[in-house]
């Protein structure tokens, strides 16, 4: 008769026993779906429990137009070439024009030119409207300097409540241009 060692009947019985237990044979596999479970229901509560994203309307242009309208004057214009400004001045004959921006969806414009001239056919008032394309930053407006006749596409550079800068470009290949450089005075 053969011997049986302890070991041997050891190894039995725990055969035996994962036998007779099937769940301690998928033991690992029942704690991976169980992990897998439970990151689930953490997600699905995680997303359940997240605020509604409402979307906001476009509210950029707010800055030119602020609630009903705003007013603008010019502080300086600055001449550049290539990137580089090589002379900043005041345009005497257009320090005293106020240039108003309405939040109508007409998107009225008025420039109001003062009493010094930047050209004796300038018109008192001028009416128009103003746009915004936001892909290329470009402002469209009546500059009685430029033109009393047409709109101006000037690059909005920077922007805020109270101040802005706007560029046009002189020459095809972009490396002559000026920077006129607005502030508000009123607000409504």
């Amino acid at each position: 008769m053969k011997s049986v060692s302890t070991k041997q009947t050891q190894r039995d019985d725990n055969e035996l026993e994962y036998s007779m237990c099937p769940f301690k044979n998928n033991y690992y596999h029942m704690k991976r779906i169980a992990s897998l479970f439970s990151a689930f229901v953490l997600l699905v509560l995680a997303l359940s429990c997240s605020e509604e994203l409402v979307p906001t309307p476009y509210t950029y242009t707010k800055v030119f137009t602020g609630e009903n309208s705003k007013t603008w004057k010019i502080k300086f214009l600055e001449e550049t070439y290539e990137g580089k400004v090589i002379e900043r001045f005041p345009l005497n004959c257009a320090t005293d024009d106020e240039y108003t921006f309405y939040a109508n969806s007409e998107h009225t414009f008025e420039a109001l030119t003062g009493t010094q001239k930047c050209d004796s056919t300038e018109p008192g008032l001028i009416e128009d409207v103003w746009t915004f394309t936001n892909a290329s930053a470009t402002l469209t407006m009546i500059l009685p300097f430029f033109s009393v006749n047409s709109t101006v596409p000037l690059i909005v550079r920077a922007a805020d409540d109270d101040e802005m800068e706007l560029e046009i470009f002189l020459d095809e290949e972009n490396t002559a241009s000026y920077r006129i450089h607005f502030e508000v005075i009123d607000e409504n």
